[in-house]
């Protein structure tokens, strides 16, 4: 069999698996009535690697090395991720560099992992370069003219994530971290720095458990600038005595904002705020007054270019390449937006690696940087003419399974985490598709003839039409987002009558998910915050019938606080909104995964080791049967795609997962096996159920 994969996401996403051998089941038997529930012995097959691919880059710099060349370093997220050296100029790949994690400690990471991406990237004046990574926290240093990358190792015992980062002229690398292995509650994000001269990371503490990110770290005139979230907070630290100073937000910044990014530049702090509810905005300070100057509404991050004689940078405002002046606020546009094709989509995103050169040709100011994607642009400032093309020699790398589903034209569709991408496999032919689709998808659902997306961020929702050609933009199309609401992740997609019903968890600066239900028919949406269904917590689960559709909720590890709740489930009239009934089937279970109902009219629920029947009139708990002990209580997070629960009539079982598959026979709640290891799973109904297993694509042939 192949082997396991746990279906945790980094920065602590934690779900616990049993990990258990396939079992032998019952010798097979004839054709038995639908109701009717016996052993199988049912056949599998191992469909391959699930064929995710992409280039995405969370970060990047442009820098002019010792040589005088003009090289761009960017991290490509992947499993595991890579530094890619890039000649700038001609947008060539030098050399493609993997971050793997060593395997001397296999008690820390599985051996065959490595970083998934970086949110930091530095170039020093020497032309060393650091990397600082996501998914087992470890940072990367590449010192120029070497042929191998140094892995500095995690700064703090429970460093997840260690964020963007900045190197000062002595070459030390100052940084924050998410303490994501940290047992629960999780303890505020820590600011560190690495000492070139010793060697060695110094710990500056962290500035309380409200802020579980050390987000931003930018040096500056001599001193540290730490942004904090998930709350907003922003701090100046003395890199010598230790000594902070908190420096006042801007007048009227939201609170569950914070500094996203930041960059320094002749005197100046460019600051991105982001999170929240609202739209993103930056605002400058002047380092020598530590007063904020200027806002910048339209400001993307994530870098700026140097300063000209009168302390003027190029940036990204409003999707377009901009002069601003920050002695007097003023933005002058270039109008490059990337490009036609670029501008269609809604021009220029985020910076990443902007900087400011003669062009080796002919001579001119040029200004250049890239996108989140495999490309770079390019803008000349005499003639402004820009161009933006693709990175050459960039290979896409392999992306982690995020979600699985079967569209309405019976094929399985699957996304991939983070960098996102679409795939679809059909069991008739036993062939894959691949989309470009750059998106995270955390989960899927069939409605009247088309799939549903849940896309991270800001909770949207997607339309696609497998009857009609994939097209970019258009096919799959996006429908809605539900920033507004403080939704961030969808996590279950079902179709409910005449609905879409997506339950959503929220922001990491906001305490309560959702459940919304949205008619194709007329555009209609409806949302209801999680505190008037189900308390304070992440809806995980949704299932419908007759009329109402009814919920589990996630009460592990608020994102905002920390809290925890049992879980719930209720009841929602689906034409009035009215709550019929809320309920806590388990007093000792943090979570409801898992809602389905059988064909008898009879509702069953899971938590993670636990299955039960309640009620569906009143929500009162019928009966349970708990296969394992789940320890909620060490739990920092939980991602509800790992328990995927329905009854099928083909067989009258209920098939499930919880780190393995599961067949349950609904009478006796007895799990008819064989078990097979997995991460998550499409289990709707039909003979072949489809789970993922260590990338692989496992089916498994039930009846």
């Amino acid at each position: 069999m192949p082997q396991f994969e746990g279906a945790g996401e980094m920065g602590r996403w934690v779900v616990g698996a049993v990990l258990l051998i396939m079992v032998a089941a019952g010798l097979a038997r004839p054709p038995v009535a639908a109701a009717e529930v016996v052993p199988t012995t049912p056949q599998w097959w191992n469909r391959g690697q699930i064929p995710l691919y992409s280039t995405s880059s969370a970060s990047g710099e442009t820098a002019r090395m010792p040589d005088g060349s003009v090289r761009t370093y960017r991290v490509f997220s992947g499993a595991p991720a890579y530094l890619a050296e890039i000649d700038t100029f001609s947008a060539k790949v030098l050399r493609m560099i993997t971050l793997h994690v060593p395997n001397s400690d296999p008690a820390e990471v599985p051996a065959d992992k490595g970083a998934q991406g970086a949110w930091g990237v530095s170039v020093d004046r020497h032309g060393t370069v650091f990397a600082s990574t996501y998914g087992y926290g470890h940072v990367y240093r590449l010192p120029w003219g070497a042929t191998e990358i140094e892995d500095l190792g995690r700064p703090t015992k429970y460093a997840s994530f260690t964020w963007e980062g900045d190197v000062d002229d002595k070459g030390n690398f100052y940084i924050g971290t998410t303490e994501g292995f940290a047992p629960p509650p999780l303890p505020g994000g820590r600011l560190i720095a690495w000492n070139a001269e010793t060697r060695t990371y110094r710990d500056y503490g962290d500035f309380g458990g409200t802020y579980g990110y050390v987000r931003s770290v930018e040096y500056a005139e001599g001193k540290i600038y730490a942004g904090l979230g998930q709350s907003a907070g922003l701090w100046q630290v003395d890199p010598v005595s230790g000594k902070r100073v908190e420096i006042p937000l801007p007048k009227g910044m939201p609170t569950d904002k914070y500094a996203y990014q930041m960059e320094d530049e002749a005197g100046f702090l460019y600051v991105m705020f982001a999170g929240g509810t609202t739209a993103s905005t930056g605002w400058v300070l002047n380092l020598r007054t530590l007063k904020w100057v200027h806002e910048i509404p339209g400001y993307l991050g994530q870098t700026i270019t140097s300063a000209d004689a009168r302390g003027r940078v190029y940036l990204i405002d409003s999707a377009e390449l901009k002069l601003f002046d920050p002695r007097t606020g003023r933005l002058t546009g270039t109008g490059f937006k990337g490009g036609d094709e670029q501008a269609d989509k809604g021009g220029l995103g985020a910076g990443k690696g902007l900087g400011r050169f003669p062009d080796p040709v002919t001579g001119h100011e040029t200004i250049v940087g890239g996108g989140a994607t495999g490309d770079l642009w390019r803008y000349d400032t005499v003639t402004r003419a820009g161009i933006l093309t693709q990175i050459d020699g960039l290979v896409g790398t392999p992306t982690a399974p995020r979600s699985l589903a079967k569209g309405p034209d019976g094929r399985i569709y699957g996304g991939g985490y983070f960098q996102g991408g679409f795939v679809a496999y059909d069991p008739a032919t036993t062939t894959w598709t691949e989309y470009k689709f750059p998106h995270q998808i955390e989960g899927m659902g069939t409605h009247n003839g088309k799939l549903y997306l849940g896309i991270y961020a800001n909770a949207e929702l997607w339309e696609y039409d497998p009857a009609q050609p994939f097209a970019d933009g258009t096919n799959p199309k996006k429908l809605f987002d539900l920033k507004a609401e403080g939704q961030e992740r969808p996590w279950t997609v079902v179709s409910a009558g005449k609905y879409v019903a997506v339950g959503t968890s929220p922001k990491n600066t906001q305490l309560n998910g959702a459940v919304t239900l949205y008619d194709p028919e007329t555009g209609e949406r409806r949302t209801w915050n999680s505190g008037l269904v189900s308390g304070a917590n992440q809806i995980s689960a949704l299932t419908y019938r007759d009329g109402i559709v009814y919920g589990g909720s996630l009460g592990c590890c608020n994102p905002a606080d920390g809290s925890k709740h049992r879980g719930q489930v209720f009841a929602l009239d689906a034409a009035s909104g009215e709550v019929r009934w809320t309920s806590t089937p388990l007093a000792d279970e943090d979570g409801v995964s898992g809602l389905t109902f059988d064909g008898q009219g009879r509702l069953f629920g899971q938590s993670y080791g636990t299955v039960f029947e309640i009620d569906p009139t009143d929500g009162r708990l019928l009966r349970s049967k708990k296969y394992f002990d789940y320890p909620w209580p060490t739990i920092s997070g939980f991602q509800p795609r790992a328990v995927n629960m329905n009854f099928d009539p083909g067989d009258g079982a209920i098939h499930t997962t919880s780190g393995t598959t599961r067949r349950i026979d609904p009478d006796t709640l007895n799990d008819l096996g064989p078990n097979y290891r997995c991460s998550f799973a499409d289990t709707s109904p039909g003979a072949s159920k489809f789970y993922v297993q260590n990338g692989l694509l496992l089916e498994v042939k039930w009846y």
